[in-house]
């Protein structure tokens, strides 16, 4: 891809995220691509359908926090794995629409983009790890329990009615990762 090209995407990317994110889906792609400062056929070369936009942003999302897990990985910290939880919740939060929108037209990132998806459960695993060898997590929590609280925690913001309220998912956050945290006896 053309340099140009790249930052096209990328520009149109970031866009239709912020847009997600605070006005919904409703949003069209030709309004996308105004506010992006591009024509609309070049968000229609990128992305034919508004499915492959949502897609591409959730996916972008995901390398994002692979490079931060990447981040965290090369740090001593035992809680970093606390850090990475907090910032993928966060992240679903923020566009918990674009989620929604995936799994109405059926797709799993898992299978949509296995790389990205398997790349992320493996620095969560090692991040698990780390914090299991300082005591900082549960003895009995497992990485797919991990990934699983994650994705409910989308689930229980949503039920919330908590999607544009960062006080009250961030409050579900807590709880949640209070519950990975180890046990007094």
């Amino acid at each position: 891809m053309r340099a140009d090209a790249r930052r096209n995407r990328e520009r149109i990317l970031r866009t239709a995220q912020q847009v997600f994110a605070t006005e919904g889906l409703g949003v069209s792609l030709d309004e996308i691509a105004r506010r992006a400062g591009v024509g609309p056929g070049t968000v229609h070369r990128h992305f034919p359908a508004k499915e492959a936009l949502y897609l591409a942003v959730a996916t972008d999302q995901l390398w994002q926090l692979v490079a931060e897990a990447e981040a965290l990985a090369a740090t001593s910290d035992p809680a970093a794995l606390f850090t990475l939880l907090s910032a993928m919740m966060a992240s679903g939060a923020e566009n918990v629409a674009v989620k929604s929108a995936l799994a109405a037209a059926e797709f799993d990132l898992r299978t949509a983009a296995p790389d990205v998806a398997a790349g992320l459960t493996r620095h969560v695993a090692d991040l698990l790890d780390r914090a299991h060898a300082a005591g900082a997590v549960r003895s009995d929590l497992a990485v797919d329990e991990v990934m699983a609280l994650v994705a409910g925690a989308f689930a229980a913001i949503r039920h919330a009615g908590a999607e544009t309220s960062r006080t009250r998912s961030a409050h579900i956050h807590r709880l949640i990762l209070d519950g990975l945290r180890p046990q007094p006896r």
